[in-house]
């Protein structure tokens, strides 16, 4: 999915799209710090698409940004913290969300006995 905004283009890539950008491209980050942030003033059917990627990414477990030249992978575990903040001040109505998890921890001890 692609939104303009001010002459940039903002994709959130689905799990294709990661596929083919993993084979074009050393540039993306596997690192295991980033961050990428992007506002924009769009069309509420651009924004339900927008939302809809990110379900689909929270589905399959994977997320992929990518703003310009940054590139973020994030994996949503299994079970995720969910805040929602809605509001209304006169005639200004914003919803907020957030989901936030841990990644597991790779190292795991064996016992044997």
């Amino acid at each position: 999915m692609t939104t303009q905004d001010t002459g940039e283009t903002h994709d959130i890539l689905d799990d294709e799209d990661l596929d083919d950008e993993a084979d074009e491209s050393p540039n993306i980050k596997s690192k295991n710090k980033g961050k990428i942030k992007f506002e924009s003033v769009m069309q509420r059917g651009e924004a339900v698409a927008y939302f809809g990627a990110l379900v689909d990414g929270l589905r399959h477990g994977r997320l992929q940004f990518r703003q310009a030249e940054e590139h973020l992978a994030l994996e949503p575990a299994e079970q995720v913290s969910v805040e929602v903040k809605a509001s209304k001040k006169g005639d200004k109505e914003r919803v907020a969300f957030e989901i936030e998890w841990r990644r597991p921890t790779q190292d795991r001890l064996e016992v044997t006995g």
